[in-house]
């Protein structure tokens, strides 16, 4: 009877840990299959975003900038990277790819020289300097008399681009998904256009994802050497408060 009463305190120990350990796996892939489709719902609104010029819809932004500046800006596609001919090429592990594309304003002036002279050649001849941002014009103009053809010597300079670009994550949403931006900022003068941005979600490190991700793993595991104290079950059958030691298993 003794050995029946143990034998059936096991069994009912063994198929709670059982059950605990079955619940815990249903539970974790429900958890992770809610937390891949959020994510997969943030990529879609990613994906369907366009760049937009963040100083005409933040006056705090705007401020900041001044009129000197803008600042361009769109969402991040959070995705996993796989490395193509190029990370081969150079030996490094992808985390980001950015695409964008930078063009300057068209230049549009209406020059008068006040230099202008006349040789004896009767050739007409002006000099223009023009300074339009980016741009740095000099030209020499010479027309002679008829039917000759009018020349026109011109030197054109264009400033550099600077370009700063940023990386940002915003705060967790309700559903524990952290947007992913990035925002480059130019000169007025410069527009830039983002093609393609995706980056590895862990940059981000959205709550979500990590508790998916670092969730531990429960395995059995025996203890060779186990000391407690709570309620116990002796030799003869009746329950009792004691302190024990010995060996164990645990589900952890």
């Amino acid at each position: 009877m003794l050995r029946t009463s143990w034998l059936a305190v096991l069994g009912l120990a063994l198929a709670l840990v059982a059950t605990v350990r079955v619940e815990e796996r249903r539970v974790g892939r429900e958890r992770d299959r809610v937390t891949a489709l959020v994510l997969q719902a943030a990529n879609v609104t990613a994906e369907r975003d366009s760049t937009r010029d963040v100083a005409l819809t933040a006056q705090k932004v705007a401020r900041v900038l001044g009129d000197s500046l803008r600042i361009a800006e769109r969402l991040v596609v959070q995705a996993a990277q796989h490395t193509d001919a190029i990370d081969h090429a150079l030996g490094r592990e992808r985390r980001a790819k950015y695409a964008l594309a930078a063009s300057v304003d068209s230049l549009s002036r209406v020059v008068a020289s006040a230099n202008v002279t006349e040789t004896n050649d009767d050739v007409r001849r002006a000099r223009f300097d023009v300074r339009q941002a980016p741009y740095t014009i000099a030209a020499d103009v010479a027309i002679p008399a008829p039917p000759d053809s009018a020349r026109m010597e011109v030197d054109v300079t264009l400033d550099s681009i600077p370009l700063g670009l940023r990386m940002g994550c915003s705060t967790p949403d309700q559903d524990g998904i952290r947007a992913a931006t990035v925002d480059a900022i130019t000169p007025r003068w410069a527009t830039v256009r983002f093609a393609r941005l995706e980056q590895a979600p862990e940059l981000c490190a959205s709550p979500a994802l990590a508790r998916s991700v670092n969730r531990p793993a429960r395995r059995p595991a025996f203890h060779p050497l186990v000391v407690g104290f709570g309620p116990t079950l002796n030799l003869t059958g009746t329950w009792a408060w004691a302190l024990f030691l010995g060996g164990g298993f645990s589900s952890w």
